[in-house]
């Protein structure tokens, strides 16, 4: 019998190695035309080098592999995060840094946040989104605790005040949360 740890391990080399060698046929369509698109040499060559390069860095991203990652309509819920309440979120916070730079009203905090989102590759597309949004930046997280530190451009609560993911990552933390559920 495989152990737990051997079969997450397996698990994360194969689902990288499809994941390397989607994106290598994909850069090199065209280059033949024995199997649809590629040639025989490219085929081989893309799949050694995918099955190397997963079983080298599967380690990188410590994301436990689920059957989630294994669902198309998991991908068709990030592609529409991505493409709707991410993107809108990104302009907001675009033209609150514009209006906080030109007014001078900045009040910046260092706040403590709870995700409250338990499975890890949500925590980690939370701490990205809250990242990449201008104005904020997510500069710790404490794994044991499961906190995140967050740097805010303003921050007009008192420093009693517990924030919530809602204060940092607005409605972002609400679609994390049904993604993740």
């Amino acid at each position: 019998m495989i152990s737990e740890d051997k079969k997450n391990k397996l698990l994360a080399i194969l689902f990288y190695t499809m994941i390397a060698a989607y994106s290598y046929l994909v850069l090199t369509i065209g280059s033949g035309n024995d199997i649809l698109f590629w040639s025989y040499e490219e085929f081989i060559f893309g799949t050694v080098i995918s099955i190397i390069l997963a079983s080298v860095t599967y380690w990188l991203i410590p994301i436990k592999i689920t059957g989630r990652l294994l669902n198309p309509f998991f991908y068709l819920g990030l592609i529409v995060y991505f493409a709707g309440p991410f993107f809108i979120a990104l302009l907001i916070a675009n033209v609150e840094v514009m209006y906080r730079i030109i007014s001078g009203k900045i009040k910046p905090a260092i706040v403590k946040v709870d995700p409250e989102i338990q499975d890890e590759m949500g925590v980690y597309l939370l701490v990205n989104s809250i990242t990449l949004s201008p104005g904020t930046l997510t500069i710790g997280v404490d794994p044991e605790k499961r906190k995140l530190f967050i740097h805010c451009l303003y921050w007009n609560k008192s420093k009693e005040y517990t924030a919530v993911p809602k204060d940092v990552a607005g409605f972002l933390h609400y679609f994390l949360k049904k993604l993740f559920r």
